[in-house]
């Protein structure tokens, strides 16, 4: 960790210390050019511009990679070479200045050393790109052997031009002559002939151009066995090296100087940026969405400060006197704010989505929430609004329900460079968030923040959808549970009860036309009116008995079961009930729904079971009351169907909100679990819950920022 700390502050210098270096150089490259171009537009050397183009396209991805990996070799590469070329143009641009206005300068000398000689060196980093390019290391075998032999090739230049005599600099360009005679330095040279210094020179070219086309063989090898991102991370390095190497060898010599300067500006940044699109588009080093933003709002910037001169260039060629002139660049220029302001406005949108007016992207989400309909239409929403908020190209949000089952909303097209974000709620992990980063990088707390308050709010609002959806479901369920409840004891009525007293009254009626002519003879109907009274009782007793055991109030749920269970006694089988009850008691429709269930499984189990022993035990907890019976019969086939029997019990927990299972039992027999709420509150069917029972996945809901960090480095 020391190590990573010590590592990353040390990139943040160098970059800082990089970046510096080239700024003041660049800008004083930029106003040398203008205070000698303006009046000289053909000086001796190269603008100063000519230098600082190519380094700025080293430095963008340079800066960003050394910032980032300081100890990625390509990084070095780009960034010192980069600040190389820009102290190129200074230098440049310093010499010309000198030559038109002060040829005695100090720094005239040095500069135009740095020019004339040190500047041979600019063109060896285009070689190392080839050769090291993606991982930054050389490879083994004739590769090794290739890429050593370019680079050596590739130093021929700068040791010529840094080591040879003035006189054999003059004799091969004529054009050197004037700038060497007022600006060389007497430095003291290798003793070579000047033969010798001249065949160097003339050879620099052509083993410049054998050492780019080594290096440009070396590269082209690596795509053979290499994976299909690496091929396509190499594609443009290896096409815009090829336009590179044919450009300076058939056209730099049939152009002009000012000509040349642009191709090769050109060229370079070509090069250049096929390295950013590697980067960017194939996610090479890490960095590409930090590229992407960067390179929007410098090229954003730009525009607007061309924009900015262009607007005051035409105000002053237009007016000739200076304070009109003055308020009239002023006015220009407070005219053109608001659009600038509107296009930093949507380069800021382009790049970091919604995310810096956090209130609208609330606000907004919250008037889609309110008109949505159902729960899959607000988990829409909420891809869509993350999606927004980050500038991500796609968001998948998953949403796990009970029973392995999950609701999911995407927003975009899917993309393989996704990372995975917990969703947190009442303390247990309910589902996650998948999505591709924007332009900027996911991770300051305030970014955080904003997640995690899209996520709460959204995740309320489905809760209410979920709850206004069962309220409906229990409303539905409520009815239909009294209609059949009514079609129930209709039918009881009209087919047991209405007959046996129909019945009666035929006996009675029968008893009353015997008794004035033959009592004796009428005591016979009303005995047997007697007798199917009895049945009549029993049977209101059965009909009392369904709709809630009259046992619960003479006795409690334990007793009564207990009677159910010494009932079942003997053949061979033992059946028992105990266990605690909660002191406060149990709500009407949790004892009824506990002992129907208990009294059921205890009869399936002394059918169907073959047990000698079964046991039902209750115990409570503050939410829940549990219930296990238990038996070591023949168990629970794994291919059995649900019988009439296991579908009531599960039916009837279901109605309260709670859960029943039968599994087999260790070492043999079965077990029913049933747990159901103690609360009052209904929330009727659980047939597809968005929000699961809290267990195995527990998340900190305050920590699930720091989740975030530390699954994903986004």
């Amino acid at each position: 960790m020391m190590h990573m700390s010590r590592q990353a502050r040390f990139g943040a210098i160098a970059t800082l210390a990089v970046l510096c270096v080239s700024s003041i150089a660049a800008a004083g490259a930029v106003l040398l050019d203008i205070a000698v171009l303006a009046q000289h537009p053909q000086p001796p050397l190269s603008a100063g511009w000519s230098g600082v183009l190519p380094g700025a396209a080293m430095l963008i991805p340079g800066l960003l990679l050394l910032w980032r990996r300081p100890q990625q070799p390509i990084a070095w590469v780009l960034s010192v070479f980069g600040t190389l070329w820009v102290l190129d143009g200074l230098a440049s641009a310093a010499v010309n200045y000198a030559w038109y206005f002060d040829r005695e300068a100090w720094w005239a000398v040095p500069a135009f050393w740095f020019f004339s000689r040190f500047g041979s060196v600019l063109l060896l980093p285009l070689v190392l790109l080839l050769v090291l390019f993606p991982d930054g290391r050389l490879r083994s075998g004739w590769r090794a052997v290739a890429s050593w032999l370019a680079i050596g090739l590739g130093l021929v230049m700068p040791f010529a031009f840094l080591f040879a005599p003035a006189r054999v600099l003059s004799a091969d360009d004529p054009t050197r002559a004037g700038p060497l005679a007022a600006f060389e330095p007497e430095l003291a040279t290798l003793p070579l002939p000047d033969t010798a210094w001249a065949f160097l020179l003339v050879a620099s070219a052509p083993c410049l151009m054998a050492a780019l086309l080594f290096s440009l063989a070396v590269c082209v090898s690596r795509r053979f066995g290499a994976t299909p991102l690496e091929k396509a991370q190499l594609r443009w390095l290896v096409w815009s090296g090829l336009l590179f190497i044919a450009t300076s060898t058939f056209l730099f010599p049939l152009l002009t100087t000012s000509i040349v300067d642009v191709l090769l500006a050109a060229t370079i940044g070509l090069v250049c940026a096929s390295i950013v699109i590697a980067v960017s588009r194939y996610r090479l080093y890490d960095i590409d969405r930090l590229l992407s933003w960067t390179l929007v709002y410098g090229a954003l910037i730009a525009a607007i400060v061309a924009v900015d001169v262009l607007l005051v260039w035409v105000v002053g060629s237009a007016i000739d006197d200076r304070v009109p002139m003055l308020l009239a660049a002023v006015t220009v220029t407070a005219a053109f704010a608001p659009l600038r302001g509107r296009l930093f406005g949507l380069a800021n949108r382009l790049i970091n989505g919604r995310r810096g007016d956090p209130y609208t992207v609330v606000s907004t989400l919250g008037d889609k929430l309110d008109q949505s309909i159902d729960a899959q239409a607000q988990l829409e929403n909420l891809a869509s609004a993350i999606a927004e908020a980050f500038a991500s190209p796609y968001v998948r949000v998953t949403l796990d329900r009970s029973g392995d089952t999950q609701l999911f909303a995407e927003h975009g097209m899917p993309d393989s460079g996704t990372v995975e974000l917990p969703i947190a709620h009442s303390g247990a992990e309910i589902g996650r968030i998948h999505m591709v980063p924007g332009r900027r990088p996911l991770s300051s707390s305030r970014d955080q923040q904003l997640l995690g308050d899209l996520i709460r709010f959204s995740l309320a609002s489905l809760r209410n959808a979920e709850l206004g959806r069962e309220l409906q479901t229990i409303r539905e369920q409520l009815v239909l549970a009294r209609e059949a409840e009514r079609s129930r004891l209709r039918r009881e009525l009209h087919d047991g009860l209405g007959p046996l007293l129909g019945g009666v009254k035929l006996r009675l009626e029968t008893a009353r036309n015997w008794v004035d002519r033959d009592p004796a003879r009428a005591l016979e109907p009303l005995d047997t009116a007697i007798r199917e009274q009895s049945d009549v009782i029993d049977e209101i007793r059965r009909i009392v008995h369904d709709l809630r055991p009259p046992a619960l109030d003479d006795l409690g749920l334990l007793r009564a079961l207990g009677q159910i269970a010494d009932r079942l006694t003997g053949g061979g089988l033992t059946a028992t009930v105990g266990g605690a009850l909660p002191p406060d008691g149990l709500s009407p429709a949790v004892e009824v729904a506990a002992f129907r269930i208990v009294s059921e499984a205890l009869t399936n189990v002394s059918k169907h079971a073959g047990a000698s022993s079964v046991h039902a035990s209750f115990d409570f907890d503050e939410h829940d009351l549990h219930i296990e019976v238990r038996d070591n019969g023949v168990g629970v086939a794994a291919d059995a169907v649900s019988g009439v029997g296991r579908r009531s019990m599960q039916e009837r927990a279901a109605e309260l909100g709670g859960i029943l299972s039968v599994t087999a039992a260790e070492g043999g027999g079965s077990v029913v679990r049933a747990r159901l709420p103690l609360a009052h509150e209904v929330f009727g069917s659980r047939d597809a819950p968005i929000w699961p029972e809290p267990g195995a996945r527990n998340t900190d809901p305050r920590s699930q920022q720091s989740s975030y960090e530390s699954r994903n480095d986004v």
